[in-house]
């Protein structure tokens, strides 16, 4: 299911007189819009499975139907859900994570795994975060920029239990609340964590409109783009991932299909000799 001409022209209108800011760091930098995620989805193929006007957003992978994500803004605490159909592992992200760090994680399940992918604290650590971690897997980081810190944090939610995790980016000087949390269940693939581990260090700006006050004191820098160019941006981002997704079916398909059966041999050939 591709973005459709109205939701092409419906994103485009909402950002039309949004002025583009540069805003950094990213953990801080506010939810963003979530069609950042959903529309790259749908353009790789997902399918729309929520009702038409209800409030929930629900897709579908075309991988039959082995993933499927869910966004329910009645959700107490973690609108943003995402799992196997048969419940193997799944993740939860609360509001306030930024849609390009969930769209780190998405789009691991477009793109598979890569050569060369890592842990998410490998990633922190060549990126130059302080890594400290616990023989049984939980542990911290903390992020290079001294002006902002940030903080990376990996806790089990149950006592104990390394079954069910959550990551809490939380700024070590304020008292209270983590900025926002991910909760993960489950074996949830390494490639996945990765892709949202290079986001979340990643020191390149994201775009929130100017006057965005959804955010945790981030900078806010006038960004070169004009509203037009930050709209093209989005559809060049989606127009890429509808090219990946065909190149991908492409390549299965040639996997699939079956040998060319052998020629018959020709009758001089089939001939059998005579003394």
């Amino acid at each position: 299911m591709a973005v459709s001409p109205a939701q092409r022209a419906s994103y485009a209108e909402d950002h039309a007189t949004k002025i583009p800011f540069e805003t950094t760091p990213r953990p801080l930098a506010g939810p963003g819009d979530p069609r950042h995620v959903t529309h790259a989805l749908l353009a790789a193929g997902w399918t729309l499975t929520s009702a038409p006007g209800d409030l929930r957003i629900a897709l579908a992978g075309p991988d039959e139907a082995r993933h499927q994500l869910v966004i329910d803004p009645f959700a107490s605490g973690s609108p943003w859900r995402i799992q196997s159909v048969d419940w193997t592992w799944n993740a939860s992200f609360d509001r306030m994570v930024p849609a390009e760090i969930i769209a780190g994680f998405t789009d691991g399940l477009l793109h598979g795994p890569r050569r060369g992918d890592s842990s998410p604290w490998e990633h922190m650590q060549k990126a130059g975060w302080a890594v400290e971690r616990q023989p049984d897997g939980t542990g911290q980081a903390g992020s290079p920029a001294p002006e902002l810190p940030i903080r990376a944090e990996l806790r089990p939610i149950f006592n104990d239990s390394s079954d069910h995790l959550a990551w809490r980016i939380v700024q070590p000087d304020h008292i209270g609340a983590p900025i926002w949390k991910m909760w993960i269940s489950g074996p949830v693939p390494e490639h996945l964590m990765a892709g949202l581990a290079e986001q979340l260090i990643s020191a390149a700006p994201v775009l929130r409109g100017m006057y965005d006050l959804d955010h945790y004191s981030a900078r806010q820098n006038p960004s070169p783009l004009t509203p037009q160019q930050a709209v093209e941006a989005h559809f060049t981002r989606i127009d890429a991932a509808r090219a990946q997704a065909r190149s991908q079916r492409r390549t299965h398909l040639t996997t699939r299909l079956p040998a060319p059966a052998a020629a018959p041999a020709s009758p001089a050939h089939s001939r059998t000799s005579r003394p």
